[in-house]
């Protein structure tokens, strides 16, 4: 005898169990392509990563996801979680069923890349590797920070206050001093002021990008200094 209750709760339990399957089998791909991200990006930690789109099985079945995103917390590697995060978008990521099955992932193909990187400005200080600077924002000025640090001159250390401007060169950020001011000093010598200046400039290379993924548009903040990132063609290799 026919009982439609009973169908339905069969159907909802089929479909359930159907839903779980899915998502079992994107957790399990999504540790698969964090592990080759990490090694590919020289990453400390592993990433985070979320196969977006459903049902998943499709996706692996034709071998290509629409859209993966990963996001990687402190990319310094820093002891105390400083709060650098890159955060990738994955779109026409290419894995071959029989590698996704296996887990045999060496290689994956990605059609484009966009993303955006934060180097917090802690991370900045402790990579500067200038002991006792500090960085922060200048209201009013996205693309300028404010140095401070103490500065040899002719044998003496003296506090040094600098607006320098931030750039990029490949995937290293620069600050390179335009103003630098002595505490409590008046008008500085053009020779010490080139002293200072250069003194006052230094770059971080950002950690946690893999080859072919490119820098650029750099802001500045509160919470530090911000770049997109981009890449096209882009093969990741564990």
């Amino acid at each position: 005898m026919f009982h439609p209750i009973r169908s339905l709760i069969a159907l909802v339990v089929l479909v359930g169990l159907l839903v779980a399957a899915d998502r079992v089998a994107a957790h399990v791909a999504e540790g698969q392509i964090a592990t080759a991200v990490q090694s590919a990006a020289g990453l400390a930690h592993k990433p985070t990563v979320v196969v977006h789109g459903f049902p998943f099985v499709t996706q692996a079945i034709r071998g290509q996801y629409d859209h993966i995103e990963v996001t990687a917390l402190d990319i310094f590697d820093s002891t105390t979680g400083r709060g650098s995060v890159t955060t990738v978008n994955f779109d026409g990521v290419r894995i071959p069923v029989s590698k996704a099955l296996s887990g045999d992932i060496h290689q994956i193909h990605v059609d484009h890349v966009t993303g955006t990187v934060v180097v917090a400005f802690a991370d900045i200080e402790a990579a500067s590797h200038v002991p006792g600077v500090t960085v922060r924002a200048v209201a009013g000025q996205p693309g300028q920070v404010a140095v401070d640090e103490s500065i040899t001159v002719a044998g003496v250390a003296v506090d040094a206050h600098a607006i320098a401007a931030v750039s990029l060169a490949g995937n290293t950020l620069t600050l390179k001093a335009i103003d630098v001011q002595i505490g409590g000093a008046g008008a500085v010598p053009p020779a010490v002021l080139a002293q200072l200046k250069s003194q006052a400039a230094f770059s971080v290379r950002v950690p946690g990008l893999p080859s072919g993924v490119h820098l650029s548009g750099v802001t500045v903040s509160p919470d530090g200094v911000s770049a997109g990132l981009t890449a096209d063609d882009l093969v990741l290799t564990r």
